[in-house]
């Protein structure tokens, strides 16, 4: 590593190694940029630095040496591709990058508010089973952990874990009862030799996540599936796979009406068809709907059921008097059943 000259140096720009090989195909295309502190010391006390207040800018600015920029964040070992499955390997490397190097990026705050970004998760439908402040990083801090000194280094990424659980029965399909929505996708459509046929219903997760403290755009959030398998990388890290989502066809491209033809390209679609499904897409194993794709329907039974447990759901939408009517005869009478005196 090289310090990074103040006076004659001004910015410098590197790429990573699978940078470097996308640049190679062509397919290097940044969209997106962030800004780090992680090189920024700004409490002295944790280097044994003894300071006023009013001199913590100037440290901080004109007296703290910077690095040249770090590009390589693994062994030289791990670019040696054998020619076999040449593509897996480089994209788990950058998935590696990803997840692991600098995933800290500095969040955006309203010019109004004095608190740093905050993000707020409710569970609509469905629970919580597990959750955990830290997320087990790669990079390996000690040959001999303890309860307070891990293995590897911990990023401070919240962890929620949660199931979904599919319910089975089995019905007469002269008389069907069961308490569930059931889903004719993942039914057998199979009558069975006692004349019986069995239905499947899946638990739905509804959550409503929103950032707090910061300004709100129309793309605030971006979606990421990984796989996790159960191989081990050279750090003893677990493998995660990304997952791709089936490309929309849209015909719009920055406000201009495009051909259909270009957009199919565009959407990865041979002949004007989807993708067939492998276990390399989301749609695979599930299907993630946001905003405007949820059936509003959907959120307000989820929210008509939390209020029902007395509880207070801070949802910003308006939804009908969805409590349960009242079956009432309109034909009975409410007079006393007694037989009426003459006048």
């Amino acid at each position: 590593m090289k310090f990074f000259d103040q006076k004659e140096e001004v910015l410098d720009i590197q790429l990573t190694h699978y940078g470097r090989h996308r640049l190679s195909k062509g397919q290097w295309k940044p969209e997106y940029y962030a800004f780090f502190d992680d090189n920024v010391l700004y409490d002295g006390g944790y280097g044994g630095v003894t300071e006023a207040k009013n001199d913590i800018e100037d440290r901080i600015q004109n007296t703290t040496p910077s690095l040249r920029t770090q590009y390589s964040f693994t062994g030289r070992d791990e670019y040696l591709f054998d020619g076999i499955t040449d593509l897996t390997d480089r994209v788990r490397l950058s998935t590696y990058e990803k997840m692991n190097v600098m995933p800290l990026s500095l969040g955006t705050s309203k010019l109004d508010s004095t608190k740093t970004p905050a993000m707020t998760v409710q569970f609509l439908a469905g629970q919580i089973n597990e959750f955990e402040n830290n997320f087990t990083g790669s990079l390996q801090t000690s040959t001999q952990p303890t309860e307070n000194t891990p293995s590897h280094q911990l990023l401070h990424i919240p962890q929620v874990e949660t199931d979904i659980e599919f319910q089975i029965s089995v019905v007469d399909p002269s008389n069907p009862q069961f308490r569930f929505e059931v889903d004719p996708a993942l039914s057998p459509n199979r009558t069975y030799i006692d004349g019986t046929n069995v239905i499947i219903g899946p638990e739905q997760i509804l959550l409503f996540v929103e950032e707090e403290n910061s300004s709100f755009d129309y793309r605030n959030f971006d979606i990421e599936v990984f796989e996790m398998t159960e191989e081990s990388g050279s750090s003893g890290e677990q493998i995660l796979n990304p997952l791709s989502f089936v490309k929309p066809l849209e015909m719009v491209e920055n406000g201009i009406l495009i051909d259909k033809r270009q957009a199919e390209i565009k959407a990865g679609r041979v002949d004007g068809l989807p993708p067939e499904l492998d276990p390399t897409f989301v749609e695979y194993y599930f299907n993630i709907n946001v905003d405007e794709e949820i059936d509003e329907n959907i959120i307000c039974k989820a929210i008509s059921q939390i209020k029902s447990k007395n509880l207070i759901v801070d949802v910003g939408l308006n939804c009908p008097d969805l409590a349960d009517p009242i079956s009432a005869n309109i034909y009975a009478s409410d007079a006393i059943d007694e037989e009426c005196l003459d006048i």
